[in-house]
């Protein structure tokens, strides 16, 4: 027996149909139960903008896209946004970057390799080292990610990932260290394409649940459509539901338009409700058959002025 894919009419074999709707209870789940299991790290908290903010691993694409636009992320955009779309893409790329992240006061140095083009697994690894003076991040953070392909509409991955984050603070006249995150943690994601041009992708953040603000559990939810081949845009909303007292969202999105079919341009939003800060993102690339470079800017216009900064350049291996 088969069902059929939505909007395709293509058969999908009926295991492959229960094993979608198994994942997709398991996105849910997973990431619930620890905000039922305690209270968040910033519970009664009257003034939220004080809470830490995530310490996210994330794209240059991604960025000058608000929240990512997860839904069209591939290569090493999936690696920090969607592990199941590690699958897609027929790519065999290598990246190096560098991030400055206003909020940590800290540069992050990191590269990684993304491979969708050897078997129907895809897979990716990524790691990025934190430097920073007083008062900023240190430490290294990690991904090591799978996508499996089931179709041409559905594909889903698990990514593993290891942070440990740390900063340094004056106390009196001395020096002391104090631990922000540290421990190893899951994303998983679901991404389905009904029909050509409009995709959507489902995805649990971090539910291993480290207790720490800045690596919350977070259920994100993204859709995007492709009006052409050079334009798309999407949006995604992002429930952290175990930094406070209630689930708070962070929501946005963005736009991308390929000038000359190697120039992308890119702009959107991003919007954090709980601590109340709002950011206009930019972003420019180019790309051609052997190498593609990217910067993405995040600015934030309302709350804490803080500036993010995120370059990277990448080989395509043939």
């Amino acid at each position: 027996m088969h069902v059929r894919y939505a909007c395709t009419g293509v058969p999908l074999p009926r295991h492959r149909a229960r094993l979608i709707g198994i994942f997709t209870l398991l996105i849910g789940s997973f990431a619930l139960l620890p905000a039922r299991a305690r209270a968040g790290e910033c519970s009664g908290v009257e003034d939220k903008s004080v809470c830490p903010e995530p310490v996210s691993f994330e794209s240059a694409r991604g960025i000058a896209l608000g929240t990512g636009v997860r839904a069209t992320a591939v290569s090493t955009s999936a690696l920090a946004y969607s592990p199941g779309a590690l699958a897609l893409g027929n790519l065999y790329h290598i990246e190096g970057n560098i991030d400055y992240i206003g909020v940590g006061d800290a540069v992050a140095l990191g590269g990684g390799v993304v491979d969708s083009s050897t078997s129907k697994l895809g897979a990716g690894i990524g790691l990025r080292g934190f430097l920073s003076g007083d008062g900023g991040y240190d430490g290294l953070d990690g991904r090591l990610g799978l996508g499996l392909g089931l179709s041409d509409a559905f594909a889903l991955g698990l990514a593993g990932r290891y942070i440990t984050l740390s900063t340094e603070q004056m106390v009196g006249d001395e020096t002391e260290s104090y631990t922000l995150a540290q421990g190893f943690t899951l994303d998983a994601s679901l991404r389905v394409t009904p029909t050509a041009g409009l995709q959507i992708d489902i995805a649990a953040l971090n539910f291993v649940d480290l207790e720490d603000a800045e690596v919350p559990v977070t259920i994100a939810g993204g859709l995007a459509f492709a009006a052409s081949d050079a334009f798309s845009l999407g949006a995604d909303v992002l429930v952290d539901v175990s930094t406070f007292e209630n689930p708070e969202l962070i929501l946005g999105g963005g736009l991308e338009f390929l000038v000359g079919n190697s120039v992308p341009l890119r702009g959107g939003y991003r919007g954090d409700l709980a601590r109340e800060t709002h950011a206009i993102t930019a972003g420019v690339g180019y790309v051609d058959a052997q190498v593609g470079f990217d910067i993405g800017l995040r600015q934030n216009v309302a709350g804490d002025k803080e500036t993010r900064v995120m370059a990277a350049m990448r080989y395509f291996v043939n």
